[in-house]
């Protein structure tokens, strides 16, 4: 299996910093959300599967993280990630889908964002859509829209499994 991750994936697994975002039903943030996004790396990593780092997610995570080189060394040791870059296919794609976007008179895809923010999406997405990735993890309310409409199937932190041993476990209590 092929997945995806987008920038708030990715600073959750290499940036201790990074502060998860809320889930949009309670509006707050996810209990372990390192943790949870740790575990989905490591459940793929066992399965075989591989977890593409689009090229603009690298870039931005890079910005960010508090060690540049071990942020770098740590994503050429897993045999799970990859960096996918936006190469010829991903640029023709993106093109086709920004000129039907245009022409329907919605450039941006319905989302009140800059459009400079529009075009790094768009691109990440295609990325992930052009390398068959059947899931696409992000925690963008923008990022999700885009990569709906393109046909990712998108999961975010909310919707994954505590590890199980974060989880509290049932309490027995005996009655006499």
């Amino acid at each position: 299996m092929i997945v995806a991750l987008d920038n708030t994936f990715l600073s959750l697994l290499m940036n201790p910093n990074t502060l998860p975002t809320p889930n949009p039903t309670t509006g707050k943030p996810v209990d372990y959300c390192a943790l949870r996004v740790e575990a989905l790396i490591d459940t793929h990593s066992r399965k075989g599967d591989t977890v593409l780092i689009p090229t603009p997610c690298l870039a931005e995570m890079l910005c960010i993280v508090p060690d540049f080189e071990k942020a770098i060394t740590e994503i050429g040791k897993s045999a799970a990630l990859e960096i996918a870059p936006f190469d010829a296919r991903c640029a023709i794609d993106l093109a086709h889908i920004t000129r039907s976007s245009i022409a329907s008179g919605d450039k941006k895809s319905g989302q009140m964002i800059p459009w400079q923010q529009v075009k790094f999406d768009r691109q990440i997405a295609v990325i992930a859509k052009t390398s068959r990735a059947e899931v696409f993890y992000t925690d963008d309310a923008a990022q999700t829209v885009f990569a709906q409409k393109i046909g990712l199937n998108v999961k975010h932190t909310w919707d994954l499994d505590l590890p199980p041993k974060y989880a509290q476990t049932s309490l027995e209590i005996e009655t006499s």
